[in-house]
C-alpha cells in the first residue's frame, strides 16, 4: 500500500480514470486498464452529449405546442379577461424558478422532520450511554471484588527462589492462589511469561502477587520481613527441625523452600527463626519441593482455618 500512497495525487486520483487506473507501474498492482478507463469516459460523454440534444429537442417541442395552443384559442374563441386577473408573463411555460422556497408550515414541518431524525440519531446515544454506565458499574464491581480477595489474603508468603524448575515454580504460583498467599517470591519474575509455565499454573500469576527477590538478594528479603515482623521458617530437613503436625504455625510466616537437590544454604538457615520437616516413612525419604512447599502451605492454612472459627 505504500507504493500506492505514494503515488496517489488528489488532482489526477479524484477522477474514474485516476481511481481505478492510477498505479505504480514498479508494484505490479493490479488495476483496471487505462484504456478500458478511456472507453467508459468516452461513453459517458457521448450519453452526455445525447441527453443534452433530447433536452434541446424537448424545449423546442414544448414550444412549438405553446405557440399552437396559443394560436388555437385565438382563432376559435376569445377568452374573457377577469378585472382582478394578473397578466402572466411571456414564456410562462418556459421559466421557472428553480430556488425552492418554503413556507412557513413547511418550514415548521422541515424542523419537526429534522427534530425527529436528530431523536433518532440520539437514541442509540442514550443507549451507549447507559452501557457505558452498565460498564462502569462492573468495572467498579470487579475492583470491589479484587480489593476483597487481596485484603482476604493470608498472610504468608512463600519464598522460591532457590528453585529453577519452571513445573516447580508454576505449581507453587497455582497452589499459593488456591489458598491465597499474600505473595510468592521468585528469582526471575519473566518467567511467568514462559509457555510452560502458564499452561501449568493456569493465570495463577494474574491473582497471586508475584515478587522478585534474586538469591543474592534473599537475606535482604528476609531480614526486612523479619522487622516487618513476619517469623522466617525454612522446610529443611535439619537437626533441629520441627514436625509439622506438631508445629504451629505464626500468623506472619514467611515459607523459605530449598532447592531441589541440595536444600536450603546454611547461610540461608542462619536467618531462619525455626526449620519445620514433613515426617516421612517411606524409604525414599524426599519428597518433590512443590509436593513439600503445598502441604505446608496446607497446614498453614488448617490451622489459621482453626483459629478463626
Amino acid at each position: 500500500m505504500e507504493g500506492i500512497l505514494n503515488s496517489f495525487v488528489p488532482n489526477t486520483c479524484a477522477t474514474p480514470a485516476g481511481i481505478f487506473a492510477t498505479q505504480d507501474e514498479d508494484l505490479g498492482f493490479e488495476c483496471v486498464p487505462i484504456a478500458l478507463m478511456e472507453k467508459v469516459v468516452t461513453f459517458l460523454n457521448y450519453v452526455r452529449d445525447d441527453l443534452r440534444c433530447s433536452m434541446a429537442k424537448d424545449v423546442v417541442t414544448i414550444k412549438n405546442e405553446s405557440l399552437t395552443s396559443g394560436e388555437m384559442c385565438n382563432g376559435l374563441m376569445e377568452v374573457p379577461v377577469m378585472a382582478n386577473q394578473e397578466k402572466l408573463p411571456s414564456q410562462s411555460s418556459m421559466d421557472f424558478q428553480k430556488k425552492i422556497s418554503l413556507s412557513k408550515h413547511e418550514m415548521q414541518e422541515k424542523n419537526a422532520i429534522s427534530f425527529l431524525s436528530f431523536l433518532d440519531l440520539y437514541k442509540p446515544l442514550l443507549e451507549m450511554e447507559k452501557e457505558d454506565q452498565l460498564l462502569n458499574q462492573v468495572l467498579q464491581s470487579r475492583n470491589m471484588a479484587i480489593q476483597n480477595i487481596r485484603a482476604s489474603r493470608q498472610h504468608i508468603i512463600v519464598v522460591a527462589s532457590l528453585l529453577d524448575r519452571i513445573p516447580n515454580l508454576a505449581g507453587l504460583a497455582r497452589t499459593c492462589e488456591v489458598f491465597k498467599a499474600a505473595g510468592l517470591a521468585i528469582a526471575d519474575a519473566s518467567v511467568v511469561h514462559d509457555k510452560q509455565f502458564q499452561l501449568i499454573s493456569v493465570t495463577a500469576e494474574k491473582w497471586v502477587p508475584i515478587l522478585e527477590v534474586p538469591v543474592n538478594s534473599m537475606k535482604v528479603f528476609l531480614e526486612k520481613k523479619k522487622r516487618e515482623g513476619f517469623s522466617i521458617l525454612g522446610l529443611e530437613q535439619t537437626a533441629n527441625s520441627v514436625p509439622l503436625n506438631q508445629f504451629a504455625f505464626p500468623k506472619k510466616t514467611v515459607l523459605v523452600l530449598g532447592r531441589e537437590k541440595e536444600g536450603i544454604p546454611v547461610d540461608i538457615i542462619h536467618v531462619l527463626d525455626a526449620c519445620v520437616e514433613i515426617p516421612q516413612f517411606g524409604v525414599v525419604r524426599s519428597l518433590n519441593v512443590h509436593v513439600s512447599g503445598a502441604i505446608a502451605i496446607w497446614e498453614y492454612t488448617r490451622q489459621q482455618q482453626s483459629v478463626q472459627s
